[in-house]
């Protein structure tokens, strides 16, 4: 199931990218008369935007390519293995893909452009981390061990840096007793090592859900994605709704999908379950979005909100996905929705795929998936061909 939500969040971003941002319901409206009622993987068309509260922000995107969300997935699958997360490994992925002389062209969100800023300052943090840690070791060594620590810190996983590292501090004559020390600064380091990224609320804070939700469970899953998402969205609203989505994720996985009108009911008892790991206003915004009868995406915009911010974008979702029975009535209507429908992909397409799984009559259209530029890439990263098959 896991390879069903992490595609239905793939195909849900790329779906929407044609008119991501675009925060007029009347324009979206006319796009898709335009189109014969499809809005769904249109070319981004900077006409679409003009004259209404827009953002035309991927004007080198094709349709069929993933916005800068579906590529924050991909960074992820780079870093996973059958070992699960890895902080370390993901911050170095990172940095490599998005940051200067990295393989990613498009549009660079608010956390993103400041994770990597951070990144690039993050060694000296480092440095500092083993420096100040209380250690027995000497003031001399401590230094040492903050140099080589701090210098190969994103250049492999924890137990590849230690290896790394006690070549150099052997060659120093240290004893066994020191270089235990410094193994142990080295888990120091990398327990850390998370709050790199902005005090941010914005939704590609959600990234990581469902394919954390297949390694984790219980309070270790919690622990996780608090690290995982402190990353890039240092933010305790970010983290408490990426914290709900993996574990409604994590109670599908292990429960298996529901079957029919059994759907719905589903996922609002899994809603109710997990609710308690929001804040309070978080949990009256989705007492607010499980209050309303029958799919009113226009109501509920107006009610939550059409931009990126959590606060406004999760109870959208629930409302969507709670009134909708299929991933394509779902999607459809996260995109008319407007506004920043490819930050919402994230939790609706992880969901949707979920509880539809591919094909048949409910489920993410094969079609789709073949049109998504992404899909191929993914599948080549060492988490895709662990997960996605």
């Amino acid at each position: 199931m896991v390879r069903d939500a992490v595609l239905g969040t793939l195909v849900a971003d790329a779906s929407g990218m044609g008119v991501h941002w675009i925060y007029s319901q009347g324009k979206l409206s006319q796009i898709a008369k335009a189109h014969d009622g499809v809005v769904e993987f249109l070319e981004p068309d900077e006409a679409n935007y003009s004259g209404v509260p827009a953002f035309f922000a991927h004007p080198r995107k094709r349709a069929g390519d993933s916005s800068n969300y579906g590529e924050y997935i991909y960074v992820l699958l780079e870093s996973i293995d059958e070992h699960g997360f890895d902080a370390g490994r993901y911050i170095r992925g990172f940095g490599d893909y998005f940051g200067i002389g990295g393989e990613y062209v498009g549009y660079a969100d608010s956390p993103m452009r400041e994770t990597i800023y951070n990144i690039a300052r993050i060694g000296k943090t480092i440095e500092r981390t083993v420096i100040d840690a209380d250690s027995t070791l000497s003031e001399t060594r401590r230094k040492a061990a903050a140099h080589y620590i701090a210098r190969y810190f994103f250049e492999s996983d924890i137990d590849g840096l230690k290896e790394t590292i006690r070549t150099p501090l052997r060659l120093q004559e240290w004893s066994k007793e020191e270089l235990e020390e410094a193994m142990r600064l080295v888990d120091v380091v990398s327990e850390s090592v998370g709050g790199v990224g902005p005090d941010d609320d914005q939704m590609p804070a959600l990234s990581r859900s469902a394919v954390l939700a297949c390694f984790y469970s219980g309070e270790e899953l919690d622990g996780v994605v608090d690290r995982a998402v402190r990353i890039t969205n240092d933010n305790d609203d970010a983290v408490a709704y990426s914290v709900f989505l993996a574990r409604i994720l994590r109670d599908l996985y292990e429960a298996g999908r529901p079957e029919g009108e059994r759907t719905a009911q589903k996922l609002r008892e899994l809603i109710e379950r997990h609710k308690g790991l929001l804040g309070e206003k978080a949990r009256g915004l989705i007492d607010d979005a499980l209050a309303i009868g029958g799919l009113d995406y226009r109501g509920a915009t107006k009610t939550f909100g059409a931009a990126c911010h959590v606060h406004m974008a999760v109870p959208l979702v629930v409302h969507i996905l709670l009134n909708t029975a299929t991933f394509v009535d779902a999607n459809r209507a996260n995109l008319m929705a407007s506004g920043d429908n490819c930050g919402r992909a994230i939790m609706l397409g992880a969901l949707a795929g979920a509880l539809y799984g591919i094909g048949g009559d409910a489920g993410i259209p094969q079609g789709w998936i073949d049109r998504c530029t992404i899909v191929p890439r993914a599948r080549a990263t060492a988490g895709g061909k662990l997960l996605l098959g």
